[in-house]
């Protein structure tokens, strides 16, 4: 019987309502001790939903990985993927984002002041509006995300965080709607609308997206493209939308989105409990791997 690999706390609903779909599988959930290297698997699948928080977890799924196992979200794209490739993406795929500035991490030694300068703020200035948004180019969840709203309160907060972060600027976006998109096997597609707010307090709202007739085929061709270059499996993605009637993104990365039954609508979850179980029983059934630079 083909072997399913499941990382994720036990008490987890969304992973408890997946299980209950694959009953023709036979399902583990792991842990992990000492291991012996190379580390060899006997599963086909691991579906990853913790290895973003432990980077012993991390390595241990891409060995996995590189033995055969097919790993979801694919461990190698999850560890490269931050703000500042993902805007170069959006750039080769068309996709409107913010104005951005990366702000360098200054070596606390010194020993890089020659090479590694601290910003320039004049150029800053001219080129990032107030108020704007500062965070890590690696942020994940709102942690360390601030509205800055004058350049004196921007040098404050980087100097507080310029030894620990590679931090992002970026323009403020005023928006007049604000969709999370989930984005399942590179092809399915549910478009929700969304009340930003910070540490998993954000609203779902049931829609039927009439608001954005003129732009839904255009997200759901974009978002496909962008998990299809990320080679995500499961992503959300968070585009607004302008009093102008642009789609902008952004959060492009979401490598464990937040699936709890009790804060999205009841249609919404059940969509993505049965697309996530198909997407893991696709790959149950083919002899696809995970893409890595690793393997020939």
């Amino acid at each position: 019987m083909t072997k399913i690999g499941i990382l994720e706390l036990r008490d987890d609903r969304f992973i408890e309502d997946i299980v209950s779909h694959l009953h023709e599988y036979e399902v583990e959930l792991l842990s992990f001790g000492e291991q012996s290297i190379p580390i060899k698997s006997d599963y086909r699948v691991v579906v990853d939903r913790l290895s973003y928080s432990d980077p012993y977890l991390k390595e241990i799924v891409k060995n996995l990985s590189l033995d055969g196992t097919y790993v979801i979200n694919n461990p190698f794209s999850s560890t490269t993927i931050n703000k500042i490739l993902d805007i170069k993406h959006f750039e080769s795929t068309g996709i409107p984002y913010p104005r951005t500035i990366v702000l360098p991490k200054i070596d606390k030694s010194g020993d890089l002041k020659e090479i590694i300068h601290e910003p320039d703020w004049d150029r800053i200035t001219n080129e990032i509006s107030f108020p704007c948004i500062l965070k890590p180019f690696d942020g994940y969840a709102w942690t360390d995300v601030y509205k800055i709203g004058s350049l004196n309160e921007l040098k404050t907060h980087y100097e507080g965080m310029k030894n620990d972060h590679i931090l992002i600027v970026q323009n403020l976006i005023k928006f007049v709607d604000y969709y999370r998109v989930f984005c399942i096997n590179k092809r399915d597609v549910l478009i929700s609308k969304w009340n930003p707010k910070p540490f998993y307090m954000g609203e779902y709202i049931c829609s039927d997206l009439k608001q954005i007739e003129d732009l839904k085929d255009k997200i759901i061709e974009l978002t496909i493209k962008l998990n299809t270059i990320l080679d995500l499996d499961i992503n959300a993605v968070e585009w607004c939308i302008t009093d102008d009637r642009q789609a902008i993104v952004i959060d492009a990365f979401n490598e464990v989105p937040d699936i709890v039954p009790e804060h999205l609508p009841e249609p919404y979850y059940n969509w993505l409990v049965e697309k996530f179980s198909e997407c893991i029983k696709d790959k149950c059934n083919s002899n696809e791997r995970n893409k890595t630079i690793f393997l020939p």
